[in-house]
């Protein structure tokens, strides 16, 4: 995935423990300068 300048490399994991996906999250907000509202991570 990339945003602007930012490349973000998504496993390809069916399935992602709870860790890897707050880790995930984490990123994904650092990259964005924000938080993920939970509409948006609805709208995913």
């Amino acid at each position: 995935m990339i945003y602007q300048d930012c490349m973000m490399v998504i496993p390809n994991n069916e399935e992602f423990s709870v860790p890897q996906l707050k880790e995930l999250l984490r990123q994904l907000e650092k990259i964005l300068g924000r938080k993920l509202s939970l509409a948006e991570w609805q709208r995913l």
